[in-house]
């Protein structure tokens, strides 16, 4: 037990040493939740300029049906595929952030739209993850699940 008191002091002392630190080089949370409300905008708009400022080269995301796909493919498929969004409107964001330069992004959003002639209204919960690169946030990874 003797040297166990230590071990755990040490730890208690390290952790809140990193703390600190961690706090003084965050950035706001809402720095995320406007990126996250951009990428939203530029889906409706079908932006890929945009798209590929918000989403690293190396980014993969899975769908709500399980595909694993690839930043291109992502974009392709908003800009160019079948279903048109008239409108996505996130809610229920909660930004974690895992380090100094990687945050987790937890959400909600409403779409509407139309595809293959049929309006469509779906909701879907989601997870990006970002990494802060050349001092930009950028989305690295992503995951949807259809709500209704």
């Amino acid at each position: 037990m003797k040297t166990a008191i230590p071990a755990i002091l040490a730890l208690v002392l390290a952790s809140g040493a990193s703390a600190p630190a961690l706090a003084a080089g965050a950035t706001n949370p809402q720095d995320l939740i406007n990126i996250e409300n951009s990428w939203a905008k530029a889906a409706v708009a079908r932006d890929a300029a945009t798209l590929n400022r918000i989403v690293a080269a190396d980014w993969h995301g899975q769908n709500h049906k399980g595909k694993y796909y690839d930043r291109a493919t992502m974009i392709h498929e908003v800009v160019s595929g079948p279903e048109k969004l008239t409108s996505e409107v996130n809610h229920d964001l909660h930004v974690t952030f895992l380090g100094s330069d990687v945050a987790a992004v937890h959400g909600m959003d409403d779409e509407t739209g139309i595809q293959s002639g049929k309006k469509i209204s779906e909701t879907y919960s989601w997870l990006d993850v970002y990494q802060k690169r050349g001092g930009h946030w950028v989305a690295v990874a992503s995951q949807a699940a259809k709500v209704k």
